[in-house]
């Protein structure tokens, strides 16, 4: 099987404002972002197995933790 390769782009925050704090914990933010010419990729493979698999690679991919954002997206998804 091939992998789809898709691009994840890098945007700075110029400015962030915390306007105040709801009451599931989240903050309500205002922020000025500037999209920059940086990204990482990311490749897709689709598979029979009834599991996702997430690996990460390169200089920071030790850091990354076992549970995070990607497969928490996943287990939301399905």
């Amino acid at each position: 099987m091939r992998f789809d390769k898709i691009k994840s782009h890098a945007k700075v925050n110029l400015s962030l404002n915390v306007l105040g704090k709801r009451k599931s914990k989240l903050h309500d933010l205002e922020t000025l972002v500037a999209f920059v010419d940086l990204h990482d990729q990311i490749f897709i493979k689709r598979t029979n197995n009834k599991n996702h698999i997430v690996k990460f690679s390169g200089d920071f991919s030790n850091k990354v933790p076992k549970i995070n954002t990607v497969s928490n997206l996943l287990n939301i998804l399905e």
